[in-house]
């Protein structure tokens, strides 16, 4: 089982080559200036059970426009770590990380768990724009460009796999979940139907070592539907029944 030192080893090793890794833009950074950098997991339990997401979401303020008076949400800076409970005040209104709450909610607490008692971490390690953060973006911050990854997640997730494949070597999980249904394809892969892809049987992907998998809804997913919301509970009883802590 890796020791400490293995583990902020890596830690530093994808905090400082993560980027380059996986071909981001120079200077990729908020509308601020602030850089955006990779969020490595900060939630190392090793031997239980690992959970993956997509990738991070970002804490963002309300600006107004100085074009249209407008109030326009914008990107300012990195969460501290994959699914934090983070609660902040926006400039507006206190915000939290919706993720994060799901997470509890459908997952962690139905199986008596915290962050803490697990390894959580994302695939994609850094905050994506997507095409409304950049319209806000230019609103906003006048002349600030934001570049639109969003719809490269699935190079930059298989650019990330040897990442997950290193976590895992460190973790040495019992069970493997990932959330969401990008997040399921890159790493089970791609011959499975949405239905079939998120059930409640487990995966064996080659690139964890054919690791007991559960592809699971996403949490934002579960909030939205009570399809996925009861296929996640389905999930959870189905690892109850496996897992032994």
């Amino acid at each position: 089982m890796a020791t400490e030192q293995d583990i902020r080893s890596y830690q530093q090793r994808c905090y400082r080559d993560y980027s380059s890794s996986v071909n981001l833009p120079k200077d990729y950074c908020y509308p601020t200036g602030n850089p955006i950098r990779p969020i490595p997991p900060v939630q190392t339990k090793c031997g239980g059970i690992m959970i993956v997401g997509a990738y991070p979401s970002a804490r963002f303020e309300s600006r107004q426009s100085p074009k249209t008076g407008r109030k326009r949400l914008i990107p300012i800076a990195d969460n501290l770590q994959p699914f934090g409970t983070e609660v902040y005040f926006d400039g507006t209104q206190v915000r939290r990380l919706e993720s994060a709450y799901g997470l509890n909610k459908f997952f962690l607490s139905p199986l008596s768990l915290t962050l803490e008692d697990c390894w959580v971490t994302d695939l994609v390690k850094v905050f994506l724009y997507k095409p409304a953060h950049y319209d806000s973006c230019a609103d906003a911050v006048p002349g600030f460009c934001a570049p639109v990854l969003r719809d490269q997640f699935k190079e930059l997730a298989n650019f990330s796999l040897k990442w997950i494949e290193d976590e895992y070597k460190l973790c040495t999980p019992q069970i493997v979940v990932t959330l969401g249904e990008e997040v399921a394809r890159a790493i089970v892969g791609n011959t499975f139907s949405t239905e079939e892809l998120l059930s409640v049987e487990a995966k064996h992907p080659e690139c964890l070592n054919g690791a007991t998998t559960y592809c699971c809804p996403h949490p934002d997913g579960c909030r939205r539907s009570d399809k996925w919301s009861d296929r996640m509970m389905a999930i959870v009883d189905r690892i109850r029944e496996e897992w032994k802590p």
